[in-house]
């Protein structure tokens, strides 16, 4: 099969509707286990050269499913906690907006905002990549070619300067309602 198409066709022919199936088993879904299958049969072609003759081709096409099924799998899980942090974002916005409507001033997400911005550059985008929306450490740390060890210590940081900016805030606001 190294480098001849007309094999890889006939290999393909062969095997698609049992990896096919083998996803559709576990997606549950049509088109998520066509593109699983193509995935699987390109990572098969780009490798074709590093495929071993110590192991049966059936062995090794199916091991390559799986880890693309498993890479999916993250790939879900991490979009599923992005669209749970950007709904919850979104509903405590709103919450937070329709108090700060009926006390007046600025309200909670403005001064968190201020806060943000007091923040050196790239803590404010690893912050807002994380909390707001919703990446994992992997995917800031391949965004802006960083380490993961590097987002976390962005992240520890910025959390900390956000802590004692709005508990100074916080101070400033309780020691004056005193006197309102």
């Amino acid at each position: 099969m190294n480098g001849d198409q007309k094999a890889f066709s006939d290999f393909y022919l062969l095997w698609e509707a049992r990896i096919y199936t083998y996803f559709l088993n576990r997606t549950g879904d049509y088109i998520q286990s066509q593109e699983l299958t193509q995935n699987t049969f390109i990572k098969i072609w780009e490798y074709r050269s590093t495929l071993s003759t110590d192991y049966n081709i059936e062995t090794q096409l199916f091991r390559k499913a799986k880890l693309i099924y498993i890479d999916w799998l993250r790939m879900q899980i991490t979009l599923r906690k992005r669209k749970a942090a950007e709904e919850n974002y979104a509903f405590q916005k709103e919450a937070i907006e329709s108090n700060a409507g009926q006390n007046g001033g600025a309200s909670i997400p403005e001064r968190l905002e201020k806060a943000i911005s007091h923040l050196p550059p790239m803590r404010q985008k690893v912050l807002r990549l994380s909390h707001l929306q919703g990446y994992a450490y992997k995917e800031i740390a391949r965004e802006l070619n960083i380490s993961e060890k590097t987002v976390d210590n962005h992240i520890h940081k910025a959390l900390k300067q956000l802590r004692q900016i709005l508990s100074s805030l916080l101070f400033i606001l309780l020691l004056f309602s005193k006197f309102l």
